[in-house]
């Protein structure tokens, strides 16, 4: 393969960073809604905020919604749609479930800028572990 396209290619693994920064604005069994200014460590290499550091941000508040059940949980399956590409400003995350079983919750989450466009939308299913 020629060095150039090498390079390029290895150009793609960044050290996405800045999940920290979130910040919890509203949480209920079955709901959770956060905010984030994007961080420059979170963009990818075309300048765009990362699709993986916006998978990240729907799994954990996914997680949030089901967590206020009171069951710890991991994420069982996630899908998200990407709708548009953004690479700075706040961005707002919610999760609403839309599916409580016994041993699953499945939770519906958007991602929108500040002018309230979707920049990304997708479904994440919960496994149920414990009771807290």
């Amino acid at each position: 393969m020629r060095e150039d396209i090498m390079e390029g290619i290895r150009r793609h693994i960044l050290p996405l960073s800045g999940l920290d920064k979130a910040q919890l604005l509203e949480v209920w069994p079955g709901h959770s809604r956060i905010s984030i200014k994007i961080p420059e460590s979170a963009l990818n290499l075309y300048g765009n905020l990362h699709g993986g550091f916006l998978f990240s941000l729907c799994d954990i508040t996914a997680g949030m919604a089901t967590y206020a059940y009171e069951y710890t949980n991991v994420t069982q399956h996630g899908s998200l749609d990407f709708m548009r590409g953004i690479n700075a400003g706040l961005i707002f995350v919610e999760a609403n479930s839309i599916h409580k079983g016994s041993r699953s919750v499945v939770n519906r989450v958007e991602v929108k800028s500040e002018d309230g466009k979707i920049i990304a939308a997708g479904d994440f299913t919960m496994y149920l572990l414990e009771a807290l």
